[in-house]
Order: structure tokens, then C-alpha cells, then sequence
């Protein structure tokens, strides 16, 4: 064989390969991430980039993913200024930690900000935004319903489109558990209230207030005659925290119909 031959045959395997690694679908990549995280038992950290907006300490609170809250691992928020007792909020890629046992990814836990130097005997993937994104798509509409809840914080971190059209279709399946359902739910009533300009509470007055703890009242008579009002006034309340509170209990009520409003409200309908 001559050296030109080798070398064409040498090109053509090249382009060969390239034309198999460009028609790899964004479900073969997951499947791909997600076998490689589930290869072995133990923790896995899966790091891939994160929204521009998203900053954290790297181990404790996840900040500025809707509007100005901060989130703790495990989903808990409240608002703050982007700092959590003291500490900067810092930008960096999201981590999560996958624990898997007998091959099957048991709990998640999600980082944002500076990159430990040692995961200690952990092993690291380092991958895409989109591949991670499929990857913990995969986890909201098949894992269990903490593993499933508990992914949708580093899936609404990473840097890719929002992934509201998803936790809508979450929301409305009825072969999920219900905590994966009002999971979803939950991170619909935050991204509402983003999309609407409503999510910063920081400059509520007594009067405001006092309008949320009436919407609150409302949301405990029977569903009957407390959902008609929430949808009304989640839909049009000139009072931004009434309107805020009326999102959120609407959310709470388990009616179907909220999970339209939502939808409505993003302009997904």
C-alpha cells in the first residue's frame, strides 16, 4: 500500500467518524452521560456550565436563578441580597453530586460557584450544559420522586433554554408521583412570577403584606370558591404581592387548572 493511499484511507476514516459523532442524538448523548454515571457505585460529580445569572459559595446556596432568591441544596429558597450568612455569591460551573448505588443514581445535590481543587476519590465528568440537561431531564421524568425532585435545581441552573415546557409536561403527568408533581409546580410558580417581573419582594410595604395574608385566607376556603379567585387574580392583580401570593397558593391547591394558568402566564399555552 502506498503512503498516499494510507493517507487517504487514513482522511476518510477521519470523516467517517465525524459524520458518526455529528449524528449522535441529544437522547443517545444522555443515555451515553447517563451510563457513565451509572458505570459504578459511589459519588459521581457531573460539572458542566451554568447560566450566566446563576452564582453560589460552592457548597452551601445557589443564587439569582429566578429573580433575586437564593436556593439551598434541597430546594429550600427564600430571598436575599446574593449573599447567604455573609458569604459572596460567586459565578462558576454547577456541580452536582450523583450518588449511585447498584448502578441506579439514589440522590442528587446541586453546587454553583468555586470548584473544590479535590472531590477526593469521587469520580469527575466534566460535560456539556446541553448533555447534562439531558441527562437530568431523564432523572425529572423517570427517577424516583426524590431523585426526580431534587434534579430539576441543577437542570434549571445550566446554561441552556429554560426547561419550562418540561416541568409543565411533569406537572400534568399523572404516572409521576405527586411530589415530582407539585416539585414541578413549584419551580413553575417561581419561573411565573420571574417571567412577570413580580419575583422581588425585597420592597414589599406593611399594605402589601397585608394583601398576601388576605390571598393566603382566601386559598384556605374549599377549593370551590377559593381556585376561581386565585386564577383571577394571579392573572390581573394590580398589587404585585397579591399577585405574587395568589401564583403561589394556586400552585399549592393541586388543581389542574393551575398548571394551565401557569402555562398561560409563561406564554406556553
Amino acid at each position: 500500500m502506498t503512503p498516499r493511499v494510507r493517507d487517504a484511507r487514513a482522511l476518510a476514516a477521519t470523516l467517517l467518524a465525524g459524520v458518526a459523532l455529528a449524528g449522535i442524538t441529544p437522547a443517545a448523548r444522555a443515555q451515553s452521560l447517563a451510563g457513565r454515571v451509572t458505570a459504578s457505585d459511589g459519588t459521581v460529580w457531573v460539572i458542566y456550565p451554568s447560566r450566566p445569572d446563576a452564582c453560589g459559595d460552592g457548597e452551601d446556596f445557589i443564587g439569582h436563578l429566578l429573580g433575586n432568591s437564593t436556593f439551598y441544596s434541597g430546594a429550600s429558597s427564600y430571598s436575599g441580597n446574593g449573599r447567604w450568612m455573609g458569604r459572596p455569591c460567586l459565578t462558576g460551573p454547577v456541580r452536582v453530586a450523583a450518588s449511585v448505588f447498584d448502578h441506579e443514581v439514589t440522590r442528587v445535590r446541586a453546587y454553583v460557584g468555586p470548584v473544590p481543587e479535590n472531590h477526593g476519590d469521587a469520580r469527575v465528568l466534566t460535560v456539556s450544559a446541553s448533555d447534562a440537561v439531558a441527562w437530568l431531564s431523564g432523572l425529572v421524568t423517570k427517577a424516583s420522586n426524590r431523585v426526580a425532585s431534587d434534579a430539576m435545581l441543577p437542570l434549571i441552573a445550566a446554561d441552556a433554554p429554560d426547561p419550562w415546557p418540561l416541568l409543565l409536561r411533569t406537572a400534568r403527568a399523572d404516572d409521576r408521583p405527586r411530589g415530582v408533581r407539585s416539585a414541578a409546580m413549584m419551580w413553575l410558580g417561581a419561573a411565573v412570577n420571574e417571567h412577570l417581573g413580580i419575583a422581588d419582594a425585597r420592597d414589599d410595604t406593611p399594605d402589601d403584606e397585608m394583601r398576601s395574608q388576605a390571598v393566603f385566607v382566601m386559598s384556605q376556603r374549599p377549593k370551590s370558591e377559593s381556585v376561581p379567585v386565585l386564577i383571577d387574580a394571579a392573572r390581573s392583580s394590580p398589587h404585585p404581592a397579591a399577585r405574587r401570593a395568589a401564583i403561589f397558593w394556586l400552585g399549592q391547591t393541586g388543581d389542574p387548572r393551575a398548571v394551565d394558568v401557569y402555562a398561560e402566564l409563561l406564554g406556553l399555552r
